[in-house]
């Protein structure tokens, strides 16, 4: 018990020193932004003008904004879709594979088998997500400030896929739900019961195999009690055998 109590509390220090350490970590990314950022005006013909907060000072240079678009672009974008590609693809493989590993034809292992495809699948429509939503954002704020002619060249297309890749990027938390409703059985089964107030059914998968367990089971005591009188019968037979020749020798 002291053991376990301890591993816990290690566990949970572990988790409470990771999560501190991304807010600071994200802190820090973001105070370039915090303290640079100043109210800009952008004239679009004598009469129309708009203002914009603008998180590049002109007095820290050309070279300030490329930077900072490219160290979103690896930090925000590329290393961890790397990393979570890298990690959701070895797990949906590992959860593939082990579907072919099940010995047996049972209902229960077919189940088995067609939810742990289901997760697979769930974890690589998370990698595709998180990609579609963020690239098209990235995608314009590289050829804005490292195409030269960009000022000259942006159009209503540009435009529009700014705007676009702006939404996505915010849009992705509320995909991520939706994603998970469409491939996961269970997060739907619980979503529907909790936030549409519908009542589930207790005869579930758990509740047919819970049944079948304790059919098994009752089976199994029937067995078991069957044998017993047998056992018992054929010794008192062969022992009235051995008794009616003894008295018949004798």
């Amino acid at each position: 018990m002291m053991s376990r109590d301890g591993g816990s509390k290690r566990a949970t220090r572990l988790t409470v020193a990771t999560a501190i350490g991304i807010w600071l970590l994200a802190a820090l990314l973001a105070t370039p932004a915090y303290v640079g950022s100043y109210v800009r005006a952008f004239v679009v013909n004598p009469k129309t003008q708009f203002l914009v907060c603008y998180p590049y000072p002109k007095e820290w240079g050309d070279d300030y904004p490329r930077g900072i678009v490219l160290m979103r672009f690896l930090v925000y974008y590329s290393l961890p879709l790397a990393v979570i590609a890298l990690f959701y693809i070895l797990m949906a493989r590992h959860l593939v594979l082990s579907t072919q590993n099940v010995p047996g034809e049972m209902q229960g292992t077919q189940r088995q088998m067609r939810a742990r495809r289901k997760v697979a699948v769930t974890v690589l429509a998370f990698v595709l997500v998180f990609a579609a939503c963020f690239l098209p954002s990235h995608v314009f704020m590289m050829w804005f400030y490292y195409c030269p002619s960009a000022q000259e060249d942006y159009n209503g297309w540009w435009h529009a896929l700014r705007i676009i890749g702006f939404c996505l990027s915010f849009l992705n938390s509320c995909v991520n739900p939706i994603a998970l409703y469409c491939t996961s059985g269970i997060f739907r089964k619980h979503f529907n019961r909790y936030l549409l107030c519908r009542s589930s059914s207790t005869h579930g998968p758990r509740g047919s195999l819970s049944l079948s367990t304790s059919r098994r089971l009752h089976s199994s005591r029937k067995t078991n009690i069957s044998m017993v009188p047998r056992t018992t019968s054929v010794g008192r037979e062969s022992s009235i055998r051995l008794l009616n020749n003894g008295s018949s020798k004798l």
